[in-house]
């Protein structure tokens, strides 16, 4: 497994739930370091998901969590000057604060290197503290950011005055030891440290499952999983704890998660829990049989794999709006794992879908009406590619100089592009090339009377084409039924008798769907 080494930074604040205290993030990461060191693949993408973590699960309102990305330490200390306003704000109408910062770079010698700036662990954590917040938690995954035995004491894992129904004070957490690397894997997006305290705090570590995560669970998962897992080099994490209180604090809650992928009781083993359709690993677990284990994801696809010796067992999840998806093993498929590797973890269990789609055309010629139309179509999905093929007819009927106009009109569409996950909207953009066929009758005010003595007007067919930039949206229904709708902007050439060779053109579309 490729690894390289990174530097994280984590702080974090939190008090129990029953005061129900306001809970604010600062969630920090940059790629960059100082001009020697490798540039980082996903510290930035970590510093987004601990604060998505909160929101989503931890009572953070989203305008009270703040991302920055690839700052420097003069913008950390400008941060924290505005948070801390915010929380003088907050304790003067009477409100409990707690406070949760997440910061991902490299770092060396106890100090983060921010975008070509350093800013010291101890100085981050005394801007924690300076922000009178009742509760802080600092989490560092960084390497050498560990608590050094000279000019610091290492608490036990816990030093709670019972006494006090609040827990109030300081905690800091690091991923390795002061003279230790922290390590970025890229088979996990991520680093190790956080890849797994993300797992945890999203119900891998709810030991008791009660539906919520504690410091405890949290620090205790993330901290046995990095060890086991970084044996070759030696990755320690730790923790320094100065709490007054009566109770653990609850960092989540994944029991009231929107969305939720249930292990059953029966499975055992390493899962693997991958979005769709760009393939990132959400969560990695170790599953214990015996017991259920629920997992709050965000809404939207997965895939939940399984490796079983040169096979991986794979089953489909979707939760577009949200849910409770169960996996109970009979749902898997088997694939061959040269299969899965040379796909880069992209399996489509539906790739083929058909579409039945109604829609309107711009007038083909100036005093033209607006075209209705009926199409069938046939889409393909590859990775993060799509394809498709299909056929439309329209009908319209207007009226000329004396006479009236019907018109047929059948096209065929070849059209290609990338696709989008946006939530439960899949959203395709690409290009269009069609082929049309034209057919023209002609009816005169008098038909019947002037066939007396000229003959009926012969009909007129002709064949035109058309290129354009297309964009099209999918959103799941029930089953695998879903909702299209896309439009069309094309440059046509059709050489129709009182129309210009070439036109610009709009066309629209709404459709149901459904994939095979």
């Amino acid at each position: 497994m490729r690894r390289a080494l990174a530097t994280t930074c984590l702080c974090v604040a939190a008090v129990g739930w029953a005061a129900e205290p306001v809970r604010l993030v600062v969630s920090l990461g940059s790629n960059y370091g100082a001009a020697d060191d490798v540039v980082l693949q996903h510290a930035e993408a970590d510093a987004a998901r601990v604060r998505e973590v909160f929101v989503e699960l931890g009572g953070v309102e989203p305008g009270r969590a703040l991302v920055l990305t690839r700052p420097t330490a003069t913008r950390v200390r400008e941060a924290f000057a505005e948070v801390t306003g915010r929380i003088a704000e907050l304790t003067g109408a009477g409100r409990e604060v707690q406070l949760f910062v997440f910061a991902t770079s490299h770092g060396r010698d106890g100090a983060l290197r921010l975008t070509g700036s350093t800013l010291p662990i101890a100085e981050l954590k005394a801007l924690a503290r300076g922000t009178r917040a009742s509760l802080r938690v600092v989490v560092v995954d960084a390497c050498e950011a560990g608590v050094r035995a000279k000019g610091a004491t290492k608490g036990p894992a816990y030093q709670l005055d019972l006494g006090r129904p609040e827990t109030t004070g300081d905690v800091f957490i690091s991923s390795s030891g002061a003279a230790e690397a922290a390590q970025e894997w890229e088979a996990l997006s991520g680093s190790l440290f956080t890849h797994h305290l993300l797992a945890a705090l999203r119900g891998d570590a709810d030991a008791n499952q009660d539906g919520r995560v504690t410091l405890m669970e949290a620090y205790g998962y993330a901290e046995r999983r990095t060890v086991a897992e970084s044996l070759d080099v030696g990755q320690h994490p730790q923790f320094d704890v100065g709490l007054a209180g009566s109770m653990d604090v609850t960092l989540t809650q994944p029991g009231v998660a929107r969305a939720k992928v249930v292990l059953n009781e029966g499975l055992e083993g390493r899962f693997v829990v991958v979005s769709q359709p760009r393939p990132d690993v959400v969560l990695e677990v170790q599953k214990r049989r015996g017991r259920p284990l629920a997992l709050a994801v965000p809404a939207g696809r997965y895939v939940v794999r399984q490796a079983r010796g040169f096979s991986v067992a794979l089953q489909e999840v979707e939760l577009p709006f949200g849910g409770v998806a169960r996996v109970d093993g009979r749902g898997f498929v088997t694939r061959d794992f040269g299969e899965v590797a040379l796909k880069g973890g992209v399996i489509e269990f539906h790739p083929h879908a058909l579409r039945v789609t109604g829609g309107g055309t711009s007038p083909l010629m100036a005093d033209g009406p607006l075209r209705w139309s009926l199409g069938l179509s046939y889409r393909v999905a590859i990775g993060t590619l799509w394809g498709l093929i299909g056929v439309a007819w329209g009908a319209s009927r207007f009226g000329g100089d004396g006479l009236t106009v019907f018109d047929h009109r059948v096209a065929a569409r070849l059209s290609a592009g990338p696709r989008f996950w946006l939530g439960p909207v899949v959203l395709m953009v690409g290009g269009l090339v069609e082929v049309s066929w034209l057919r023209q009758a002609f009816v005169r005010d008098r038909e019947a009377e002037i066939q007396r003595s000229y003959p009926a007007l012969p009909p007129r067919m002709t064949v035109g084409a058309a290129l354009g930039p297309q964009v099209l949206a999918e959103l799941p229904l029930v089953g695998p039924l879903f909702v299209t709708a896309g439009a069309a902007g094309v440059l046509r050439v059709l050489p129709v008798q009182g129309a210009p060779l070439w036109s610009p053109g709009l066309d629209v579309e709404l459709g149901l769907g459904a994939r095979l």
